[in-house]
């Protein structure tokens, strides 16, 4: 009965994969493309830009929020500013099609939205 050794190794190396914020930003600066489809791919790029990569802390209307790697912290009117929209609810109702696809989970703080 032949023996056989154990080896593990790594069959395929996959290089990190970082989105280029500063790209995502010319992006949602340029105004010619067009968002209002029904994918929420736009969005979700968005919301993946504004990321974090570490743990950080930000503070909004006097509450400092600790913020851990793949989580953003924003107030709904910066949410609303990155997604283009005119009015607050319409930036949500995003936030709820993105959750309902299983991509995000959000919650509400007062005015604040966490990821």
């Amino acid at each position: 009965m032949p023996e056989y050794q154990l080896q593990i190794k790594q069959v395929v190396d996959y290089p990190r994969c970082r989105i280029y914020r500063e790209f995502i930003h010319k992006l949602i600066n340029d105004r010619s493309i067009r968002i209002n489809g029904g994918s929420g791919l736009f969005h979700f790029t968005v919301l993946c830009s504004y990321a974090n990569f570490r743990t950080s802390y930000r503070r909004i209307d006097g509450i400092s929020y600790t913020v851990s790697p793949g989580e953003w912290v924003c107030t709904v009117k910066e949410l609303s500013c990155w997604f283009r929209t005119r009015f607050h609810r319409q930036a949500l109702s995003m936030l709820d099609t993105l959750q309902k696809q299983h991509l995000i989970s959000y919650t509400l703080l007062g005015w604040a939205v966490a990821m």
